[in-house]
């Protein structure tokens, strides 16, 4: 299941405990084994409860870290607050204290704009591939340095679209599927580039008008769809 994307490995265990796991049609119990193509049924109880996962948008600033194994700031998910809620309705902050939510695609310190939180793994699994589309604002707070599009180009080795931003003449938009965490920054860096540098997308997930800090939850249609729990 964890391997499909389905569950987690801890998520799995948990189903199949309490017998919400059928392979070809028989229940499983703990330490049974399944072919690489055997069929996985969930119980209705088993998808009520991946049906009840959590995902959030955030804004995040610069200095704040992703992840709370990472180091340099203060961790993001500090901003979890009702203060900081910017919901599309007029909904109440939901408490997420303890609520088993995990980055999908970390962003460095030194860098600002989209990071996403779930609960749901089939989820944080696409969103954590090293392939994953994502788009970029980068600010430079003037007109953009002579030969930036081609140096990006060739850093990125031309496995990206550079585009000027039609509403910032100092800013250009950059959309990849090849960047690691902190690429950007150490490329402006490198080049003695003054530069704001906002991730804008990750996936079929957009930042939109999210004010820095702000965040909400994402509804299940606004996630690009997610792996089924039928194999």
């Amino acid at each position: 299941m964890a391997q499909r994307g389905i569950a987690s490995r801890s998520e799995a265990d948990r189903m199949i405990e309490k017998g919400w796991v059928m392979v070809d049609g028989r229940i499983v119990v703990p330490g049974d084994r399944a072919a690489p193509n055997a069929e996985i049924r969930l119980s209705n109880e088993a998808e009520a409860q991946l049906d009840n996962a959590v995902t959030v948008i955030m804004n995040k600033p610069r200095g704040f870290t992703s992840a709370a194994d990472e180091f340099g700031g203060a961790p993001a998910m500090s901003l979890l607050t009702p203060e900081n809620y910017r919901p599309n309705d007029s909904s109440a902050a939901p408490n997420l204290m303890g609520g088993g939510l995990r980055v999908a695609g970390r962003l460095s310190t030194r860098e600002m704009g989209l990071v996403i939180y779930t609960t749901d793994t089939a989820l944080a699994r696409r969103l954590a591939a090293a392939d994953v589309e994502e788009s970029w604002l980068i600010d430079f707070r003037a007109p953009p340095p002579d030969g930036a599009v081609a140096l990006l180009t060739q850093a990125l080795q031309g496995a990206v679209n550079i585009t000027s931003d039609a509403g910032n003449a100092n800013a250009l938009l950059l959309t990849t599927a090849t960047l690691g965490k902190g690429i950007l920054s150490s490329i402006c860096d490198g080049q003695e580039w003054r530069a704001d540098i906002t991730r804008t997308r990750r996936g079929d997930i957009s930042l939109g008008d999210m004010p820095v800090r702000g965040w909400r939850l994402l509804s299940p249609s606004a996630q690009g769809g997610t792996s089924g729990a039928t194999a």
